[in-house]
């Protein structure tokens, strides 16, 4: 989000669950926090964070890209990459031309563009998050925690500097 910041881009349509998992609600809260910062406050009615289960959100993602015309978007769910990157091509965008695209990946797809993404240290939460969760179990009686985790950014070739 800040990198899309620093290079001029205000205009960010984030796409992904925001109401159902908790961790996908952290990330969008995280997006809205880093919004709000960067001086663009972010109305969740121009974003595509509803799931009715089905396919639905693609379409709501297109109506969306559509209406907005976003300099960048932001796919918070790994699986949603693909869908997201391919409607885009289906739609004639130019990635990243047209538009810039980040994703939260695991790691790089096969059917992706080499996708600019945080590098999410996996290994090292799954440590931190095993230990969190015996810390929990020994400590019920005490309030929850939100961690949230830095990793290093890779830029691939799927994010561009508005001119």
């Amino acid at each position: 989000m800040r990198r899309l910041v620093r290079m001029g881009h205000s205009n960010i349509l984030y796409v992904g669950d925001a109401l159902d998992q908790r961790g996908f609600v952290i990330r969008w809260q995280a997006f809205a926090e880093a919004m709000k910062e960067a001086g663009n406050p972010v109305e969740s009615k121009e974003h595509a964070i509803e799931r009715d289960g089905t396919e639905g959100w693609l379409k709501d993602f297109e109506r969306l890209y559509e209406t907005r015309k976003p300099t960048a978007v932001i796919c918070g769910i790994d699986e949603e990459a693909a869908p997201v990157y391919h409607t885009l091509r289906r739609l004639g965008v130019r990635v990243p031309q047209e538009v810039s695209l980040v994703a939260l990946l695991n790691e790089q797809s096969d059917t992706l563009p080499l996708c600019s993404r945080p590098q999410l240290p996996i290994r090292e939460a799954g440590y931190r998050a095993a230990d969190r969760m015996l810390w929990r179990i020994a400590n019920p009686h005490l309030p929850f925690e939100h961690v949230r985790l830095q990793g290093d950014f890779f830029a691939g070739s799927t994010i561009q500097r508005l001119v």
